[in-house]
């Protein structure tokens, strides 16, 4: 899942009178009195569970302790804590305590439950000995096991029979009270009779703080939270007055993704710029149908209000460029420079083309990169926008507070268990939130797969490659080659697909480059003038020093470098799918998109051969082709 960001230790404060967590360290009700701190999984970007989140949660955990905990959480505040792992976990917090955790097993490809000893003790009292996965221990046993000891077999008085090697489990004394948690290393049998070897491996827990708690509502968190959330807001806003007055000269705007982060700022700006600035809404083609129709309603909310409301539309580009790309990967992200950098580049463009202050919902939770972002920042793809993130140090509870307090109308597929709204087939995905997406919308799901089965044959893969996700990697990372050992199944280390491929050859006295494909006169002096002057003699066409011979499948350069650039200029004539992010690099102007073919096209009377735009074409960002290379 790549590296979590560790921000240092983590915690939420929680009031114990109100019985709801809280973002400072007091509560507006109660102040300091019954106020104390849980230490949570790093990084801690808590959220609220919404109720199919805990639907989720009464199955997974019905199916295997055979109760309904969802009984625990009936009128109170749950919070999810998403936590590192192999895939998806989540903490799940009530009462001011760590219950346990949901965990999407990869290799199973379902969710597993996890108690800690509180989560134990509550369904301990609830349902006594009626639940599944419990195992009575000799109280001889409880002093080793209390000071680190695993439990062998030799120690249990009890268990109960449901029990299964890996399964989790509850360590009860003979007088009834819950001790330990930990994973059976043996099945009931095994346990039953005393075979040698550890028999449960108990979970290390330094303190239990159990309690419970009263009832609690949305409305509790929000009064318990008002002081603090305020003094957030009020932050926020004084950030974006700054940054407006420094980019005085920029006009301003919001990024609106349909999300909960872009959510927040936009009510932000809305507080503190009224009615002047503009909402840039990023169609990628691959968006959920629901946030299509929830922008919408947004945009006819605000727009009579007198807020420009611009619509950077990608079209079809994704499902015209993955026959030039091949599916996106997490080490692979094409698919971020040609549905959104590009459109929205030209979207700015158009409308603004001296540039914008663009205020944008990321947040240092996120992942490593945005961590490491400063809250500032000029995207060098998006070279006519200034970005700034007023909520860079907001957890995602803090957003959600936001949002509630201003009763802002929120993407309706948060409550669909998803936690994370963008495009429904992104590479980027976990295995929990694929599955989730089957699950949820398996109409889209259906049409991602067809096409991903395309690509299985093409490259020879095995099924596993879409049911255990490989192919969200274009080179397999570590993590990914395990899971592929574990299971059984070759999977090639490294997908590779280039419709144009190039071989050059040569030394010092020039070098040729031989294509396999033939040259087009045509589509070759659309974009020649990229390379540098252009003149033709009959078929040859000649740009800067290299010449082409169209008709033919070659082209002379006098050096390897140029001869590179040859290959770099015919990958961008015949591969380009129209992404735009070029048109907004070319300081001169020089480059457009043709309506027809959707490609570009170079103005010969603008450009001055900077070959700017080849180093931000998504087709080069592709190691380039050695010396001898074969087609």
């Amino acid at each position: 899942m790549g590296r979590p960001v560790f921000l240092g230790k983590a915690y939420i404060n929680w009031c114990e009178k109100c019985n709801v967590p809280l973002i400072g360290d007091s509560c507006a009700v109660h102040g300091k009195e019954g106020v104390f701190r849980l230490n949570i999984t790093p990084p801690g970007d808590l959220r609220f569970a919404f109720d199919r989140d805990i639907e989720l949660i009464r199955y997974v955990f019905g199916e295997h302790y055979g109760v309904d905990a969802g009984e625990l959480f009936d009128g109170k505040i749950v919070l999810l804590n998403k936590t590192p792992g192999e895939d998806d976990a989540y903490e799940i917090i009530l009462d001011g305590y760590v219950f346990g955790w949901l965990r999407f097993d990869p290799l199973e490809l379902r969710w597993k439950p996890g108690l800690k000893v509180e989560g134990a003790i509550a369904l301990w009292k609830r349902f006594g000995n009626s639940i599944r996965k419990w195992i009575i221990v000799d109280d001889g046993a409880i002093e080793p096991i209390l000071s680190g000891s695993n439990l062998l077999p030799v120690g249990i008085i009890e268990a109960e029979p449901s029990i299964r090697r890996n399964d989790d489990v509850i360590l009860v004394s003979e007088g009834g009270e819950v001790i330990a948690t930990g994973i059976a290393k043996k099945d009931y049998e095994g346990l039953a009779a005393g075979e040698r070897g550890t028999g449960v491996k108990v979970r290390r827990q330094k303190s239990v703080n159990y309690r419970e708690g009263r009832r609690a509502t949305i409305e509790d968190v929000l009064r318990a939270n008002s002081i603090e959330l305020e003094k957030k807001v009020d932050e926020a806003r004084r950030f974006m007055r700054k940054i407006a007055t420094r980019y005085s000269d920029l006009p301003i705007a919001v990024a609106f993704s349909g999300g909960k982060d872009s959510l927040a700022v936009l009510g932000l700006a809305l507080e503190e710029f009224g009615e002047e600035f503009t909402v840039f809404f990023n169609n990628t083609g691959i968006e959920f149908p629901e946030t299509l129709e929830y922008v919408e309603e947004l945009r006819k909310e605000l727009e009579p209000k007198g807020i420009k409301f611009i619509v950077a539309n990608a079209g079809d580009a994704f499902w015209r460029a993955i026959h030039v790309f091949s599916p996106p990967g997490r080490d692979y992200r094409w698919c971020c420079k040609v549905t959104k950098l590009g459109p929205i580049t030209m979207a700015i463009k158009e409308n603004y083309p001296e540039g914008v202050l663009m205020f944008v919902g990321q947040r240092k939770y996120e992942s490593i990169k945005r961590f490491k972002q400063p809250r500032v920042w000029k995207n060098p793809w998006v070279p006519n926008e200034t970005g700034a993130s007023p909520i860079f140090h907001w957890r995602a509870l803090e957003v959600w507070l936001y949002i509630f307090s201003r009763k802002l109308r929120y993407n309706p597929l948060y409550e669909d268990r998803l936690d994370r709204i963008g495009c429904f087939l992104c590479p980027s995905a976990s295995l929990a939130e694929i599955y989730t997406l089957k699950e949820e919308k398996p109409e889209l799901w259906g049409k991602w797969e067809s096409e991903l089965r395309r690509w299985q044959r093409r490259f020879d893969m095995p099924d596993e490659w879409i049911t255990y996700g490989f192919w969200r990697w274009k080179k397999l990372s570590k993590g990914e080659k395990a899971i592929a050992r574990e299971l059984g199944v070759e999977i090639p280390e490294e997908r590779s697909w280039e419709p144009v491929k190039v071989r050059i050859s040569g030394r010092e006295e020039g070098y040729t480059v031989e294509f396999n494909t033939v040259l087009n006169k045509k589509r070759l002096l659309e974009v020649a003038p990229i390379l540098g002057e252009v003149s033709v003699e009959g078929d040859v066409v000649k740009a800067g020093d290299v010449e082409f011979l169209t008709g033919t499948r070659v082209a002379k350069a006098p050096t390897e470098e140029e001869a590179v650039e040859a290959y770099h200029l015919l990958k961008r004539a015949y591969e380009c799918v129209g992404c735009g992010v070029c048109v907004g690099k070319c300081p001169e102007n020089a480059l457009n998109i043709d309506g027809r073919s959707r490609k570009i096209v170079v103005d010969y009377d603008l450009c001055t051969h900077c070959r700017e735009c080849m180093d931000v074409c998504p087709l080069l960002k592709i190691k380039n082709p050695e010396e001898g290379s074969q087609l």
